[in-house]
């Protein structure tokens, strides 16, 4: 939900392949939980402070989309982070995602997603929501990235 590119570019190729697709921070890190409020809160040292997605315009047009899935999982009993694994998962048995966490309680409320069923017009409002606005990655960790 958070980088939605992939699904036009690289998921017909996985799957024409027989290649099942494992995203990595499928929480946007973090954003999609609706605990990120204010760029200025992320600690000297996390990458966030910096990328394009966390700060300025970007980051207000995301939060816009993080205050949707919330809005979504109050109306579904779950919890942000449960809604956008949901969603993820109802995308193919194909698809396997790997949220990231620190806490035991934030894995099992991870976790709990797998037994969330969400109705088609609950899937259909999360899919036509917009992706996350700006860049993934600043200017030097794309060249990083293409070597």
């Amino acid at each position: 939900m958070w980088t939605r590119g992939i699904e036009n570019r690289v998921l017909p190729v996985l799957r024409e392949l027989g290649i099942g697709l494992v995203p990595f921070s499928p929480l946007g890190h973090g954003f999609l939980t609706g605990t990120v409020r204010n760029e200025n809160d992320f600690e000297e040292g996390d990458f966030r402070r910096g990328n394009p997605r966390f700060t300025g315009e970007n980051f207000q047009r995301n939060l816009a989309l993080a205050d949707e899935v919330q809005v979504i999982a109050a109306e579904v009993g779950a919890t942000p982070a449960q809604v956008a694994i949901a969603w993820l998962l109802a995308q193919g048995d194909d698809i396997a995602p790997i949220p990231g966490t620190k806490r035991v309680t934030r894995v099992e409320e991870n976790t709990a997603a797998d037994s969330l069923q969400l109705n088609p017009e609950v899937l259909a409002k999360l899919s036509n929501l917009p992706p996350a606005a700006g860049d993934t990655h600043t200017e030097s960790g794309r060249a990083m990235l293409e070597r």
